[in-house]
């Protein structure tokens, strides 16, 4: 089970020893992105992501005290110290490296389109041109689109759920997201969409910590490292997105 906690007061950074004497590790998490993090119906955090954390925490032999709050709030938090880790499928990117440590890759992703099924005229990522395109506020699919321009209104909203609504609710005409977010969307009932893959590219996601945390760092990176090597890599992204990992 997986306790639900609001954002403590900053404290300062912290590594592996500071993190033993609290004696807990807090990681953040949105919670608003199935298959990798969402709140089941006891108000519990589950998917893939939390599968991750909960292995950590046994890695290390801590607790593991999860913080659920706005994807846009997560670097912050973590910035100032009130988070040890951050793990919602955050994709390594250079400009992020900068100011954050990433794991070794646990997760790859596709980036998708994802429109109504009476919209044929949307072939791939490029055609998003003249088009009313919503993102997750702060993803990488937001800061991809940007980059690639041409699109008539971009609507950068709290959560994937968000996301899916406005396509339904025709406020926009393409939603983008990753892959496994879209096929759940598609096996939780929702039919009357259609997923765009071609140009989206494959993507690389880590575990993000402060800067400091080599030690902390270092200890995730053995554990991802063994799980590929022992097959549970592999079971983990079939128990929770129906498919083996993209290579």
């Amino acid at each position: 089970m997986s306790s639900l906690l609001c954002l403590p007061l900053a404290t300062c950074a912290q590594d592996l020893e500071q993190i033993r004497q609290r004696g807990y590790l807090r990681i953040g998490t949105s919670g608003t992105a199935p298959p990798n993090t969402w709140v089941n119906s006891k108000n519990e955090l589950i998917g893939y992501d939390i599968d991750w954390g909960t292995r950590i925490g046994q890695e290390l032999n801590l607790p593991v005290r999860w913080i659920k709050t706005d994807f846009r709030g997560l670097m912050p938090a973590l910035s100032s110290g009130q988070l040890d880790l951050v793990i919602t499928g955050v994709r390594i990117r250079e400009s992020m490296k900068q100011v954050f440590l990433f794991s070794e890759p646990y997760s790859y992703e596709r980036m998708v389109a994802v429109v109504r099924k009476d919209d044929v005229g949307m072939q791939r990522l490029a055609d998003i041109r003249g088009r009313s395109v919503a993102v997750v506020a702060a993803s990488f699919q937001e800061d991809t689109i940007r980059n690639m321009g041409g699109y008539r209104e971009l609507l950068s909203m709290p959560s994937g759920s968000d996301v899916f609504l406005c396509l339904h609710t025709r406020h926009a005409d393409v939603a983008v997201v990753g892959l496994t977010a879209a096929v759940h969307y598609v096996k939780a009932g929702h039919d009357d969409i259609r997923i765009v893959s071609e140009g989206g590219g494959v993507n690389p996601q880590g575990i993000v910590m402060q800067k400091t945390a080599h030690e902390l760092k270092a200890a995730i990176d053995r554990l991802v490292e063994r799980s590929r090597a022992d097959g549970s890599y592999v079971a983990l992204y079939r128990k929770n997105f129906g498919f083996d990992p993209p290579q």
